[in-house]
């Protein structure tokens, strides 16, 4: 046998509920919290907006930083370094990056994605493509 409480109709407890974001009175569910998906969508995307903000800067500097050491690549295909001024007036951002590895050497790999630099010097880095299993060299 399987405890069960049913109530009536006149026995129920109603509550006014309100939407969440725009405050109109909640038809139907009880856990019901937005009025319909339009409501639903416009509170989570302004609730989230700051967070999702810095993700999509974050993620477009590092789709530049990609694109400039590809293009690098291509311009400078016959030299074995690259100046680092070259970057710089493009508007590369010395600071975003996927990854940065120590060598033994105390130098650095800086990799995005999977294109990879090492300083070379005090102003030019040799750039080159990057796998996870690439050692260096």
């Amino acid at each position: 046998m399987s405890d069960s409480i049913s109530l009536s109709a006149d026995d129920q407890i109603y509550t006014t509920l309100n939407c969440m974001n725009c405050g109109e009175t909640l038809m139907g569910r009880r856990d019901k919290k937005f009025c319909d998906d339009h409501c639903r969508s416009l509170y989570h995307n302004v609730t989230n907006a700051a967070q999702y903000n810095l993700i999509r800067k974050t993620h477009s500097l590092l789709r530049r930083n990609r694109r400039l050491l590809l293009q690098a690549i291509g311009v400078f295909r016959d030299q074995n370094v690259i100046p680092i001024y070259w970057l710089m007036q493009r508007g590369f951002s010395f600071q975003h990056c996927t990854q940065r590895i120590e060598q033994l050497d105390d130098t650095h790999i800086i990799v995005c994605y999977d294109i990879a630099y090492q300083k070379q010097g005090t102003d030019v880095v040799q750039i080159f493509f990057w796998s996870a299993d690439s050692r260096a060299a």
